[in-house]
């Protein structure tokens, strides 16, 4: 492992262990107060910590883990304690923590959803009381402390975890966004030398090996003339083995300065048109005739493919078949304009360089065009035939990659950005007005169920039978045991408190019946 990875997880560490301290400071302080009667007791303390070490521990590698764990612990604090306070910073913190390093929202829903189903089930089983008077023998509180706390404190948490990760994630599509433009003006820098390159290539190949073939042919017409003496006769092939040369040095050039790169198919580098070009060729000894489709009635897009696929066809035939008739067709039709350059089988052999590059060029200038290029043999000691059909309006090549929407990646990051946003909003809303709806209407039923009405309290007498009195009592009482000072209890008795009157709002006032041994043995009226 490298210094600075060392030094990252040492910092990683340093962070888990603060984090520990910090989550493990309200279990320490329940242990500290075990003075009192709702104190944790040391291994409860130390079961808590533990805990909460192993949820810190899973936070980095398995987030939604390490949030489970401390919704086990928040609802088993509830169920067994019926505190709810304890663990409610750890829940908090590392919902948090897993909605920053989770990027999918679905786990997220379907785990906090399960243990609140859990919740929902187990703390009935663990505050079940056979012995409670009314309609519930477990504490409704606690259950909906449990319930409603890990949906509450884990999931908008969560959310609001979830709206950071998403912050960051917009911040490096941003980056992404600005590097992959550097790369890409680097690049359309490095294609516009290439382009260049590849325009001195074509003008080199079109111009200078044009002429060299022109140049070549004179030579050869010259060697071969009758009454020439041996010395000029040898002088003659010199210089037409130099041309030769200047050839190959041509061709190597170009094919290092091309790289490939067609260019522009409306190119034409010299202006000639096909008549100036037959006349050159005829000057240097050629046999050239044309017929067909003037040139001026040839559709301005395919007139300058035309004419390189002409020039192309004349250098190869002075190249390759010296002394052949060379005969160039051109038919201008309503949609497309073909164009046909055919040598006939050479006099002799040709000694120009067969290098090729001239041909795949010229296809692939005639396929951006949207066309197509014959090139080969007319058949056995035919001689060669250069053809070529292009349609009259340029149409774009199908395989030329389109442009890359670099801006995707930033959108799809700012829309996943806002609607995470919006959901931490809507769900927290949501969660807010439930938990408020039920809170209120626990509270509506929990003072209408709980009233014994003044007429009956009035008509219970000191002595009467348990079962007389309970026939006259509500379903349930309304606390178990007031916040203020009341009269003392009679010994060996237990007591029931009930409501005065059934607004939840009003000011409490509270009968006090105690029983003993089956009897009622005292009634009290608690004002606040």
């Amino acid at each position: 492992m490298s210094r600075k990875a060392s030094y990252q997880a040492y910092q990683a560490c340093l962070k888990d262990v603060l984090l520990w301290a910090v989550l493990g400071l309200p279990v320490i302080w329940a242990g500290l107060t075990r003075t009192l009667a709702d104190a944790y007791t040391w291994p409860e303390v130390s079961a808590g910590l533990a805990a909460i070490g192993v949820a810190v521990a899973l936070a980095r590698s398995r987030p939604l883990t390490a949030m489970l764990v401390t919704a086990a612990l928040w609802a088993l604090s509830v169920a067994v304690r019926g505190d709810p306070t304890v663990f409610f910073l750890a829940l908090t913190v590392m919902s948090c923590l897993a909605g920053t390093r989770m990027p999918r929202a679905r786990p997220a829903l379907t785990g906090p959803t399960a243990a609140a189903v859990a919740a929902a089930v187990v703390v009935p089983l663990v505050r079940w009381d056979p012995a409670s008077e009314g309609f519930l023998p477990w504490d409704l509180g606690a259950w909906f402390f449990a319930v409603t706390g890990i949906g509450l404190f884990g999931l908008v948490p969560w959310l609001a975890g979830h709206a950071r990760y998403q912050g960051r994630a917009l911040a490096r599509a941003g980056w992404e966004r600005a590097e992959r433009l550097e790369r890409e003006r680097r690049m359309l820098a490095e294609q516009a030398r290439m382009r260049e390159r590849a325009a001195i290539a074509r003008e080199m190949h079109d111009l200078l090996g044009h002429d060299l073939s022109l140049v070549a042919l004179r030579i050869g017409a010259l060697e071969v003339a009758p009454g020439l003496s041996g010395d000029h006769r040898e002088a003659a092939g010199e210089a037409r083995r130099a041309v030769t040369g200047a050839a190959e040095r041509l061709r190597d050039i170009v094919a290092v300065l091309g790289d490939g790169d067609a260019g522009s198919v409306d190119d034409d580098p010299t202006g000639e048109s096909i008549g100036e070009l037959v006349r050159r060729a005829a000057a240097a000894g050629m046999s050239v005739m044309v017929h067909g489709t003037p040139e001026e009635r040839i559709p301005t897009p395919a007139r300058a493919v035309v004419r390189q696929v002409v020039r192309e066809g004349l250098t190869n035939a002075a190249k390759h078949s010296p002394g052949a008739e060379v005969r160039v067709r051109l038919a201008a039709g309503p949609d497309e304009t073909q164009v046909t350059v055919a040598a006939s089988a050479p006099d002799r052999p040709g000694r120009g360089v067969a290098g090729g590059y001239g041909l795949r060029e010229l296809a692939e200038r005639v396929r951006l065009h949207g066309g197509v290029l014959h090139a080969g043999p007319s058949g056995p000691g035919e001689g060669f035939t250069l053809a070529a059909r292009l349609p009259n309006v340029t149409a774009p090549a199908t395989d030329l990659p389109g442009p890359r929407p670099v801006a995707l990646d930033l959108a799809l990051a700012r829309r996943r950005a806002r609607r995470t946003r919006l959901a931490a909003v809507l769900v927290t809303a949501v969660a807010v007005a439930g938990v408020s709806a039920f809170v209120l209407g626990f509270m509506v039923y929990d003072a209408t169920t709980s009233v014994l009405p003044p007429a009956e309290f009035a008509g219970l007498r000191v002595g009467q039978a348990e079962s007389e009195v309970a026939a006259v009592l509500p379903a349930r009482t309304r606390i178990d045991d007031p916040s203020w000072p009341e009269p003392p209890i009679p010994p060996g008795s237990r007591c029931r408190y009930y409501g005065v009157h059934p607004d939840p709002f009003g000011e409490p006032r509270l009968y006090r019946l105690c029983f003993a041994e089956g009897r009622l043995v005292g009634k009290d009226f608690l004002p606040r």
